[in-house]
This record gives C-alpha cells, structure tokens and sequence, in this order.
C-alpha cells in the first residue's frame, strides 16, 4: 500500500468512516476525511497546506483528534485570523523591499543582438 496514495485511508478510524458506517458518506467528506489524513501524516506542510489544514480541522475538530490520536503525531494547531494576517503583511512588505527590475517600454525597439 502506498502511504501517499490520496484515495487509501492510512488509519482505521478514516476506513471506517468510509467503510463500515451503515449510511455511505458523502464525497466530499470521503475527499475531507482523506485529505485530513494526508495532512497529519506529513512532516512538513507549505502555507497552503497549512491553511488547508486549518480549515479542515475547524471543520472536523473530532475527526481532526481521533486521526492524531491514531497516527501519533502532534495535534495541529489551526491559523488564528492575527497571525495569518501579520504573516501575509510581512511576506508583502519583503516582497515591496525587494529592487526592481527595469521594465521596457513597449514604444522602445529591442535590438536582440545586442542582448
């Protein structure tokens, strides 16, 4: 079995949520249940995956614990709105800092030899 497989639950609780309930569910929470997983079960996760996460754990709050619980990692804790927000205004003010490049008029001709 491959472990990053998204559609193969890694946990018993994920199989039977899926599996074993007497009601199929619907799949978009087979998508969330299995993305969850997914998500715990990295070491790492970019700031998109992070943001991600932290929607489906405010999302799944029991589901999010019973996965951590199984897989033995360390409980995520989800974005606070302060945080992301300073965040995303120091990542602007970097991007700001940074020196331009020049940028061609588009009435100027470009002589490609001499490039």
């Amino acid at each position: 079995m491959n472990r990053m497989d998204p559609n193969i639950a890694q946990t018993e609780f994920v199989r039977r949520m899926l599996v074993e309930r007497p009601v199929e569910p619907d799949a978009t929470y087979a998508q969330d249940l299995l993305a969850l997983e997914r998500f715990l079960s990295t070491k790492a996760v970019g700031m998109a995956e992070s943001i991600a996460l932290s929607h489906l754990v405010s999302r799944y709050p029991r589901e999010a614990d019973a996965i951590v619980r199984e897989l033995g990692v360390r409980s995520f804790i989800p974005f606070e709105d302060g945080r992301v927000a300073a965040l995303v205004d120091e990542r602007l003010r970097l991007a700001l800092s940074r020196t331009r490049l020049p940028r061609l008029r588009s009435d100027e001709l470009v002589d490609l030899l001499e490039l």
